[in-house]
């Protein structure tokens, strides 16, 4: 069965996400693009479960046939028999359709769908059955918020064209990003330190499950700051996490936020020991053996003034580099055998350039880094992998970038 993943603001890193969660080997990842991937699994996937795991991607749905003949036909043909097997005669319906790129043009795919809401609207009034058309206000697409707050999977459908070469792909989506979810545990829990900055709630998620481990492991974040890893691991439904943070106050943070999000309710009964402690001064702390994986986003450096010298750069990443490698270091003999490190490297933007840390010099303690794309993966994403094999994460008003790597053991 073939389904549809529609992306994130980074759309490499959503389906390194995806290719985790759902197994490299299990899927075929072979059709995408910066919008939209497309899967196919034999086994079944279950929408609603994996959105609710996921923090990369914002909807997921079902590939459907495209009826035959003129494409806004074809729409309304497929529509308007969805919406009447999903609704009672005599019942107002609710709908709405986004259009997607593949391989061909969003653009001209919805110049061709241009009537296809009207007609269908038409023809369901002819069944005696009321609809509301919910149109896209802004590009192509409706956003995930507007398909939950106007309720369309529950009430009516959302259908998915995707535009390719050689014609329209069609699906229905089955569930949205819970972004209500998202910002309230990122501005509602109590501690926040935004001199600092602080890890997206998103993409802490992201990088638990790149990790890939198991959620009964014990998860550990050396570098806690305000404790994202371990509130996302927490939602999750880890039960077993550990965090560690040089500055008290950091400590205290996560504590006050683990504790607020307790009570909130929904959480599993869990393990949670948090401290103050030198990331490098690990080694006495856990027993050999016990952390079933590391995610984490260590010290990025002091903030930037956006004057800083490509020589006081490169110093400043020498310094960074060092404090990760004395910290892999000292976890090394704390860590399970096939456990692995999913960090967090800071990228410092100076104009057109990019600098970073190499990880080759980690390869003395044993780790290389692992693939984060699936081999199906289209070649156009795996040109966006970094010299680390990493996946960048930033903006462009941004001066320090975040490149995630996956090391695992050698």
């Amino acid at each position: 069965m073939k389904y549809f993943f529609v992306l994130g603001s980074n759309p490499s890193l959503s389906i390194a996400e995806i290719a985790a969660v759902l197994g490299m080997r299990a899927a075929n990842f072979g059709l995408s693009s910066s919008q939209v991937l497309v899967v196919e699994s034999s086994a079944g996937l279950d929408p609603a479960a994996l959105m609710r795991r996921l923090g990369g991607t914002v909807k997921i749905g079902v590939m459907m046939g495209m009826p035959p003949g003129p494409a806004a036909e074809a729409a309304a043909d497929l529509m308007t028999e969805k919406l009447l097997s999903r609704g009672a005669t005599g019942q107002r319906i609710t709908f709405g359709y986004s259009v997607y790129r593949l391989d061909g043009s969003a653009r001209h795919a919805a110049a061709e769908l241009r009537n296809a809401g009207m007609e269908t609207k038409t023809r369901l009034k002819e069944a005696s059955a009321g609809a509301r058309w919910v149109k896209a206000q802004d590009g192509y697409a409706l956003s995930s918020v507007a398909v939950a707050k106007n309720r369309l999977i529950e009430e009516g459908a959302e259908f998915v064209f995707l535009a390719t070469a050689d014609g329209l792909l069609a699906g229905m989506t089955s569930a949205v990003q819970p972004f209500e979810e998202f910002s309230g545990t990122d501005y509602g829990r109590p501690a926040r330190d935004t001199l600092q900055g602080m890890l997206p709630p998103k993409l802490a998620r992201m990088m638990i499950n790149i990790a890939a481990v198991p959620a009964d492991k014990r998860l550990l974040d050396p570098f806690c700051g305000s404790g994202t890893v371990l509130t996302e691991a927490l939602r999750l439904g880890f039960t077993d996490v550990a965090g560690s943070d040089l500055n008290p106050e950091a400590v205290k943070s996560t504590l006050a936020n683990i504790d607020w999000l307790k009570g909130r309710g929904g959480l599993p009964a869990s393990k949670v020991e948090v401290f103050a402690s030198d990331a490098r001064k690990l080694s006495g702390r856990f027993p050999e053996s016990s952390i079933g994986a590391v995610v984490t986003e260590p010290f990025l450096g002091a903030p930037r003034r956006g004057r800083e010298t490509r020589g006081e750069l490169q110093r400043q990443l020498a310094e960074l580099s060092r404090l990760y490698y004395e910290s892999l270091s000292s976890w090394g003999h704390l860590l399970r055998p096939d456990a692995c490190v999913v960090i967090a490297l800071p990228v410092f933007i100076l104009g057109r350039e990019k600098h970073g840390v190499s990880v080759s010099e980690f390869s003395k303690l044993g780790w290389r880094p692992a693939a984060l794309l699936p081999g199906t993966a289209p070649a156009g994403y795996k040109t966006s992998l970094t010299k680390n094999g990493g996946l960048l994460y930033g903006r462009p008003d941004q001066l320090v970038w975040r490149e995630i790597v996956r090391l695992v053991r050698q």
